[in-house]
């Protein structure tokens, strides 16, 4: 293939402007043709349509099928982020231009002619309200290049992604309801097992990643009878499965009672569905998160794997070295987990790290709510058999090393897909600790199995060994020591609680 692209590039220089485009691939879909761009050793399709546009009728519905289209569908940009209020600066939040069209998904694979490639699907982060696939934090070139098939996806956000009314209840009583982000991410991945194979992958080898929300949702589908079986391996980052979540209804605070009480507030006392689907896109704007509608999204997330109904697969799953960064890791939420023992908790961990008070409430917070849940989720998974690798990765870039408390909420994804952010500095350990990171994914992705090619041995994460990998430039297993093993326990048991799981 390189060799005929060279070849038509030489064609190019004495042809017109309007054949240059031939040198760019083309793909034929279940619903039509798209041109890709080639750049560097990597084709990548961009803004690829997935499902039908979310708008008028079909807002607040489960995603339809795609409509076909004639002719050869451009795919070298992408396309528009879901709404999502403005004004955040972070390099996930660069998500550009916002339309209520927004079920995009972004494709970059090996500029060569193999096939039966691994597959990795992401799932962006956000709170479930902010971000979008199509930012340059997630330009997957750098995962693609080492021989996996690479998918990024939009899904709805905040109340649209998340909504529930009497009214649309009553619409389609026995339908899909509430959850349509995650019927999004089902729809995607579906689109995966109809079109991945036209794009040189495997269906039957699809790793499913996420990263904050995007962790939660891969925790939801591993156990969703709609998701489960869609994928092969998971890796979940910094979501930590603990949260428990309300019911669609029957509840005071059902998502129906949520729905009706916004609806009121913005004068819509007894609103119809034409009424809802008739609110401005601004108006919309606001949080939004999954809740238990009974078919899609069955159980929290943790209490898919405190009651064994996961999938049975490999899984990735860890936090980061500082996730005292996301606001939800406060101290109230921590004393909620810890109770009556939680000064108790801060003065050991003081002793044990020889740190002050104040550190020891962030360390413990951190544990309690990120780290350590996150391994209790590893640990009811390895329960049922299947392999389970933990970590905790803390490397932090050269220009934010000094004073740093460690790795912040989504600090990893500049490392993991090699990009790094315009104006900001890596030195040689940031590249090295990038490559090692992206080399353990892609691993995993490839045989369920993160270990190889001479990088420091991964242990798995088991109830009789919990190890895990400390991942920076120089990655090393350690084990949770006992006052770690006390932490887990105590916040698996309080969401058990939640949960209401035995």
């Amino acid at each position: 293939m390189k060799s005929f692209r060279t070849l038509a590039a030489v064609i190019a220089v004495l042809a017109p402007a309007s054949a240059l485009a031939q040198d760019r691939p083309v793909v034929t879909l279940d619903t039509g043709q798209v041109q890709g761009v080639i750049e560097g050793d990597v084709q990548a399709f961009r803004g690829i349509p997935y499902a039908a546009p979310p708008v008028g009728d079909l807002r607040w519905r489960a995603p339809a099928a795609t409509p076909a289209w004639e002719g050869v569908k451009d795919a070298s940009a992408y396309g528009a982020a879901c709404p999502q209020p403005p004004g955040r600066t972070e390099p996930w939040a660069q998500v550009g231009p916002t339309n209520e069209d927004c079920l995009f998904l972004n494709v970059w694979r090996p500029d060569t002619d193999a096939t039966d490639l691994p597959v990795m699907v992401f799932i962006h982060g956000g709170g479930f309200s902010l971000g979008a696939a199509g930012v340059p934090l997630y330009e997957g070139a750098a995962l693609a290049e080492r021989g996996v098939v690479l998918v990024t996806m939009n899904y709805r956000l905040g109340r649209l992604g998340f909504f529930a009314h009497p009214a649309l209840t009553a619409e389609d009583p026995d339908g899909e309801l509430g959850n349509y982000a995650i019927m999004d991410q089902i729809a995607a991945l579906e689109w995966v097992q109809r079109n991945i194979e036209a794009l040189g992958g495997d269906p039957d080898n699809v790793t499913l990643f996420g990263e904050s929300a995007g962790a939660g949702s891969v925790q939801i589908l591993m156990s969703s009878p709609e998701g489960r079986d869609l994928f092969h391996k998971a890796i979940s980052q910094s979501g930590a499965g603990g949260s428990p979540l309300p019911p669609i209804r029957g509840a005071a605070n059902s998502a129906e009672a949520a729905g009706q009480a916004w609806a009121a507030s913005i004068g819509l006392e007894d609103a119809t569905v034409e009424d809802l689907r008739a609110i401005p896109v601004e108006t919309t704007l606001g949080r939004g998160f999954p809740f238990v509608d009974g078919r899609v999204v069955t159980l929290p997330p943790g209490a898919g794997f405190a009651t064994h109904v996961e999938a049975a697969m490999p899984l990735m799953i860890g936090a980061n070295s500082n996730e005292a960064t996301l606001s939800s890791n406060s101290e109230g939420v921590t004393k909620m987990v810890m109770g009556a023992d939680y000064d108790r908790y801060v003065d050991r961990y003081a002793e044990a790290l020889t740190i002050s008070k104040e550190a020891a409430a962030v360390e413990l917070a951190e544990d309690a709510l990120s780290l350590q849940a996150s391994m209790f989720i590893g640990e009811l998974h390895a329960a049922g058999g299947s392999p389970v690798y933990a970590y905790n990765f803390g490397q932090v870039r050269s220009d934010e090393r000094e004073g740093s408390a460690g790795t912040g909420h989504g600090g990893e994804m500049e490392f993991l897909f090699g990009t790094q952010p315009e104006g900001q500095v890596w030195d040689e350990d940031d590249r090295t600790a990038a490559q090692l990171t992206g080399d353990y994914w892609v691993r995993f992705a490839k045989t369920g199995d993160p270990n190889g090619d001479g990088a420091p041995v991964w242990r798995p994460f088991t109830a009789d060994d919990t190890a895990y990998l400390a991942i920076d430039a120089t990655p090393e297993i350690r084990t949770t020591t006992p006052l770690e093993d006390e932490v887990r326990a105590r916040a698996l048991a309080v969401s058990k609680g939640l949960w209401g799981t035995p």
